[in-house]
């Protein structure tokens, strides 16, 4: 949904919606996040069945150039 909703911000720049994208998957589905992902903040939540869980809300990512460029 949040891709979605990124490509009509960025529907005048294709290929910078692409770029979100990528961006975007690496950040939540990659096998490696562990290298480049620092997380900063956790809360306890409560999911709509009563189970107790950590979220994350907030965190670092660290690129190498050639990945950014």
């Amino acid at each position: 949904l949040s891709v979605a909703l990124s490509g009509t911000v960025l529907s005048r720049c294709p290929a910078c919606a692409r770029n979100f994208a990528n961006l975007h998957c690496n950040n939540i589905c990659s096998p490696d996040q562990s290298l480049f992902t620092n997380v900063t903040r956790i809360v306890n939540r409560t999911t709509a069945l009563g189970i107790r869980q950590l979220a994350v809300v907030e965190y670092q990512c660290y690129y190498g150039r050639e990945f950014a460029d």
